[in-house]
């Protein structure tokens, strides 16, 4: 007879400790998912789809050819060669699109193949020259750059654009 008492006394303690721990744990998620994340100081940009862009076929991909530091500054200007692939439609006047890391300066940069080009939060765009604006499909543009980064920079080019239709890095 006692040892029935002491199960069920048990089993009623261990029930009665389940039931705690449960309502523990849901006030613990209930108080995180109240919680506000305030973050302050520098942040870094995340490659990421451009938003109003769709889906194209072209491709592209870029590489560094040379680079120096700028005398008297603590930025080096990288000559960059980008090569883009036309795989949609013939463009009778090109527009590129590209995210650059933080730390790229666009007073010191130089892109001689554009007629001019825009920055804008992160956001390079470089616009066909006179010259060069055709591109059939299934033809390359080949575009030489010079673009200053800050020292210790990660140099990239991410989530290009040919006249708003996303390329894939085909490096």
């Amino acid at each position: 007879m006692r040892r029935r008492k002491f199960e069920k006394l048990n089993l009623k303690v261990v029930a009665t400790v389940i039931l705690i721990l449960f309502f523990i744990t849901i006030s613990i998620g209930y108080s995180y998912l109240k919680q506000q994340l305030n973050i302050y100081g520098k942040s870094t940009k995340i490659a990421q789809k451009v938003e109003n862009s769709e889906d194209g076929y072209s491709t592209y991909t870029w590489q560094i050819n040379n680079y120096e530091k700028i005398e008297g500054t603590d930025y080096t200007e990288y000559d960059i060669s980008l090569k883009v692939i036309n795989m949609d439609s013939d463009i009778s006047s090109w527009v590129i699109s590209f995210d650059v890391p933080n730390g790229y300066n666009d007073e010191m940069s130089n892109v001689p193949n554009a007629s001019s080009k825009k920055y804008d939060n992160g956001c390079l765009t470089l616009y066909a020259k006179d010259e060069n604006r055709y591109i059939s499909k299934g033809n390359s543009l080949n575009i030489k750059m010079k673009l200053a980064f800050k020292d210790g920079s990660k140099v990239s080019l991410n989530n290009l654009s040919l006249n708003g239709k996303q390329a894939s890095n085909s490096k």
